[in-house]
């Protein structure tokens, strides 16, 4: 049996692959609407934590401390993920007025059905939540609501490490 051995240089999560599918399930789930990659940036932290978003569900990553920092961070991340995506054809660039906007090309969510793994499905479904309560924010509707609430996912272990004592300043 051969064995499969990881070096330094393996890196198995968030790698253009892995962003550049989240991205197109979540504009697979918009059907014919575009975004711009902040826009993408807002809805893959959202699609990742969404028990954050409703405490109903748990996120399909982990609650890290300061994991809203991703949103931060993550714009190279995302945009190397979408331009492998386009390479392959599963999503379109467009210019216009709006700026760069992307969109899943129509037979992208046959590509998608062709995942089986429990990850994938849940991805699926959680996007599914996810376009039904923010697919008609407008953009800056979107932004207020991160800015609304960024303080406060990933901060309950700064919170908790202050109850307990563990921070004598900052």
């Amino acid at each position: 049996m051969n064995e499969i051995t990881l070096s330094r240089e393996t890196y198995l999560f968030n790698t253009p692959l892995e962003a550049g599918l989240r991205c197109l399930v979540i504009l697979t789930g918009l059907e014919n609407t575009g975004a711009d990659i902040q826009r993408l940036i807002y809805l893959d932290y959202l699609l990742t934590h969404y028990g954050d978003v409703d405490s109903d569900y748990e996120s399909l990553h982990p609650s890290t401390p300061f994991r809203s920092g991703e949103i931060l961070i993550k714009r190279e991340l995302v945009n190397q993920g979408l331009h492998l995506m386009v390479s392959k054809k599963l999503i379109n660039i467009e210019y216009g007025k709006k700026g760069i906007l992307y969109r899943a090309m129509p037979y992208s969510k046959a590509f998608l059905q062709h995942f089986e793994s429990n990850y994938m499905l849940k991805l699926i479904n959680v996007n599914e939540l996810l376009v039904d309560k923010f697919s008609s924010y407008t953009d800056e509707e979107l932004k207020d609501f991160i800015m609304r609430n960024i303080d406060r996912w990933g901060g309950e272990f700064v919170k908790e490490a202050f109850v307990r004592g563990e921070f004598n300043e900052i």
